[in-house]
């Protein structure tokens, strides 16, 4: 069976401290270096980025190309990235995180296997390994790790399932370009809506647990107050541009809740019923990974909740612009 060639397309802004760790690993893949390239889209970084990738481009030549991404955003750079991509299929990935060594392998194995089976597959994604730089990121990554943090289901699900979404894709650019490519009203949250659009057309996304990365989690308050923030922006638009799930008005319906309880007394229980939720999730998370700051993650979730919801508000009245 003939390989196929596949680009692998990374966005980049200031990410001097993991930009040589991800093309490190990029190069070294094993997988036919005639049989991929690699665009990396640098989006005006003021630090060392630019740098770092021109070394690449030196060693290697033929593998690495380097763009110069003038509006910045990764969905920008997602787009220009398809129109130059000389693959058949395509990878988007971040430069804040690095793949395993047979992850392009283990990628192209793994659609080529489900298509046989699934004529209306259009991509698949993997496990993501989140990595922690400080504690606080081990805490960030706990949250993301349960269920009731309304993350997509690669963050915490182990077995081979079709999800609704993937993250670090492998797709076909075929497809990619049927659909018109990533909305780039979308300023975060882009390949969320991609995937979205993917299964309203009625194609299929796989996951492998198989398929492995490795993602820097976010490390200072401030980013995951946007981080989190922007989550709750996303799913907001995502609405406004006509997709739907009932446990997208969750937010909405939390600030409604939150403000009626002081004049409701009735809400006093499920309030309450709430936090014996949150307190027992913590206590199972801090003995599933042995954290003992599992055991304060109650109120992190609530705030966290909170953050998801102004987001929400902000996205219905603001659209993009409410993206920080």
């Amino acid at each position: 069976m003939e390989l196929p060639f596949v680009t692998v397309i990374i966005p980049a802004y200031n990410e001097e401290n993991y930009i040589r760790k991800c093309l490190e690993e990029w190069v070294n893949q094993d997988y036919p270096k005639d049989k991929y390239e690699i665009l990396v889209f640098d989006g005006m970084s003021t630090d060392k980025t630019a740098e770092i990738i021109e070394e690449f481009v030196r060693k290697y030549p033929k593998l690495v190309k380097y763009f110069v991404n003038p509006k910045r955003k990764q969905v920008y750079a997602f787009n220009i990235g398809i129109k130059e991509a000389k693959g058949k299929y395509f990878i988007i990935f971040g430069a804040h995180a690095y793949p395993e060594r047979n992850f392009l392998r283990k990628s192209v194995e793994t659609f080529l296997e489900v298509k046989k089976n699934e004529p209306k597959l259009a991509g698949v994604g993997g496990k993501i390994v989140k990595l922690y730089e400080n504690r606080l990121a081990k805490l960030v990554a706990l949250i993301y790790s349960s269920p009731l943090s309304g993350a997509s289901t690669f963050w915490y699900k182990e077995e081979k399932h079709f999800a609704k979404t993937v993250a670090f894709a492998f797709y076909d650019k075929r497809i990619a370009e049927e659909i018109e490519g990533f909305d780039e009203d979308m300023l975060t949250g882009n390949d969320f809506e991609f995937n979205l659009r993917i299964n309203k057309k009625g194609y299929k996304l796989f996951f492998n647990p198989e398929i492995i990365s490795y993602y820097f989690a976010r490390s200072t308050w401030k980013g995951f107050f946007r981080q989190t923030f922007n989550y709750g922006a996303v799913k907001s638009m995502a609405i406004k541009k006509g997709y739907f799930s009932p446990m997208w008005l969750f937010p909405l319906g939390f600030l409604g809740f939150e403000f009626a309880l002081p004049f409701v007394k009735a809400l006093l229980w499920p309030f309450m019923t709430y936090w014996i939720l949150m307190i027992g999730e913590s206590i199972r998370l801090a003995f599933k990974t042995k954290n003992i700051d599992a055991f304060v993650l109650s109120p992190i979730m609530f705030v966290f909740h909170n953050l998801i919801s102004f987001g929400f508000i902000a996205g219905l009245l603001l659209g993009k612009k409410a993206f920080r």
